[in-house]
């Protein structure tokens, strides 16, 4: 690295620490109607860094790598001195092979990757709609050999209502944790749980279509994600601009 690159690089490296100081929380301005909160979306997330990257000549561009099994985003920090610097990649498999499947990871892959580069915090962060806009009716339990209600899945709830009760609160927690240990842990200790809501609640766990014809992701593409993002985060430890 001569002389020019290394001034060129203490420039960006000033302005990015004089940026940080002034990015905040992303507004939560959309809403999840499934469990009754709002959540940052991808243009809150951008208006949460947009002022103060430009104040401190920066920006950012991201570009998308596509695959058969979802999405890449790179991000790259980028200076007026014509300095830049790669933030990392995150990859979000599509549970979709489709132009929604690909269309929502793509979403969530942008906004995922710019709070984790730009330290904006994950308030209430729906998943990219994950679970949230199930409007359907109330299913039946699944029917027997014999035309009757098959018994109800045996786990810690004791029927529907209270196992979605369950299933929005260990949403909460999935979407609470920092780390993939934590994650990991908390998969762990609701294994039932999961499991009963795999198997009474299938739509929750893999998703499909809300009642409008939209079509949602299942608590099993949160997950996924999650664990994704906690890893992206790990990685972002090591970044040079990171001050921890």
């Amino acid at each position: 690295m001569n002389a020019q690159t290394k001034v060129e690089a203490a420039r960006l490296s000033s302005a990015m620490a004089e940026a940080f100081k002034e990015i905040e929380g992303a507004t939560k301005s959309a809403n999840n109607p499934h469990f009754k909160s709002k959540y940052a979306d991808l243009s809150a997330v951008v208006d949460a860094i947009k002022p103060a990257l430009i104040n401190h000549g920066l920006f950012f561009t991201q570009r998308c790598q596509p695959s058969a099994e979802g999405v890449t985003i790179d991000t790259v920090l980028h200076h007026s001195s014509g300095e830049e610097m790669p933030l990392g990649s995150l990859f979000v498999p599509a549970n979709r092979r489709d132009a929604q499947g690909f269309g929502s990871a793509l979403t969530y892959a942008r906004r995922y990757a710019l709070m984790t580069a730009f330290g904006v915090p994950a308030e209430d962060d729906d998943g990219n709609a994950a679970v949230a806009s199930t409007a359907q009716r109330p299913a039946r339990n699944p029917v027997n050999g014999n035309g009757k209600d098959a018994p109800f899945p045996p786990g810690p709830a004791k029927n529907k209502t209270d196992l979605k009760e369950k299933g929005r609160a260990f949403w909460r927690d999935v979407e609470a944790c920092d780390d993939a240990d934590q994650l990991a842990a908390l998969l762990t200790s609701h294994k039932e749980l999961t499991n009963q809501i795999a198997k009474a609640l299938p739509a929750w766990w893999e998703g499909g279509k809300a009642e409008n014809g939209e079509p949602f992701d299942g608590l099993s593409v949160v997950i996924s994600r999650k664990q994704t993002g906690l890893d992206a985060n790990a990685d972002w430890r090591g970044n040079p601009l990171n001050g921890g």
